[in-house]
């Protein structure tokens, strides 16, 4: 593992925020680039990217102090070192990063759900990017497997070295961790089809005449993909009825809201779009003619 990707001086750059802030910039210049193409581009920069940025490090932390945290002191004032790359959680990343967008294009005067359904195929690949950095950093490990490509970890204070000599798996002579499922590259192989699945819809025109379709089709792949992922997994703190873990449970949700979003903008947004147009101008009424 590569947790520490370059070092220069004092200053030492964390594989994980490397790759994350790779996978956003990555993102966000393909979107803006996207949205460029129309014949008429709505008035969006790369600068929609950095305000979804900022806003995801706030929420992606916030999120793991949540989830994995014991709400001590210490934990709140190392919230704020967001350069450290452990301690970033997808799912309040996420909330974060798309309140930060929506935000700035309110600021802009762009309606949210067109762009959404131009910007939002980027994300999944964006999210690629990162979790290759989760993998350089070692965390968000998988669970341990004989199968040819597992992966063993260093010896660490800290991840699956350190889960297995306290469950037992390992001595402490043990150079390194019991082979795990590359559960990190596992994600980022199944989110890059979700971004071909979300771009072939986009240019297949789901959107056309239905503003938020393809938006909204990303919490239901991803959501899929992420409940499956889980089971590979061993790094989750808490469990749901002794059999789900908290981010299967949050992906369940994620498509509930996939459903629950298409069916309020078919009943309303959608409905409006395709009711026909009235005209208010008087209709003409045929007049007699005498016959010849």
């Amino acid at each position: 593992m590569y947790p520490t990707l370059l070092s220069i001086g004092i200053f030492r750059f964390h594989s994980y925020t490397v790759m994350m802030s790779l996978g956003f910039l990555l993102a966000a210049i393909l979107a803006v680039r996207e949205n460029y193409k129309l014949e008429r581009p709505y008035p969006v920069t790369t600068m929609c990217g950095l305000w979804a940025f900022i806003f995801a490090l706030v929420g992606s932390r916030a999120w793991h102090i949540v989830q994995y945290t014991e709400w001590t002191w210490m934990d709140l004032l190392l919230s704020v070192r967001f350069w450290e790359g452990p301690g970033l959680v997808f799912y309040g990343g996420l909330a974060g990063g798309v309140l930060g967008a929506a935000i700035y294009l309110k600021w802009v005067r762009v309606p949210f759900l067109p762009m959404g359904d131009i910007a939002m195929p980027f994300i999944p690949l964006g999210h690629a990017v990162a979790r290759l950095g989760c993998f350089l950093n070692g965390c968000c490990w998988g669970r341990t497997t004989t199968m040819p490509w597992g992966v063993s970890y260093p010896k660490r204070d800290i991840g699956a070295y350190a889960q297995q000599l306290e469950a037992g798996l390992i001595t402490p002579s043990a150079p390194c961790s019991l082979p795990c499922h590359p559960s990190q590259v596992y994600e980022s192989i199944g989110l890059v089809f979700l971004f071909f699945i979300m771009r072939y819809a986009y240019k297949r025109g789901w959107h056309q005449g239905r503003p938020g379709a393809v938006l909204f089709l990303y919490p239901m792949l991803y959501g899929v993909l992420r409940f499956f992922i889980e089971t590979f997994r061993a790094d989750n703190a808490h469990t749901v009825l002794q059999r789900f873990t908290v981010s299967q449970m949050v992906a369940v949700g994620f498509v509930l809201v996939s459903l629950t979003g298409w069916s309020v903008l078919k009943l309303t947004v959608w409905k409006a779009e395709s009711a026909p147009t009235t005209s208010n101008e008087p209709e003409e009424v045929p007049v007699d003619t005498p016959e010849e």
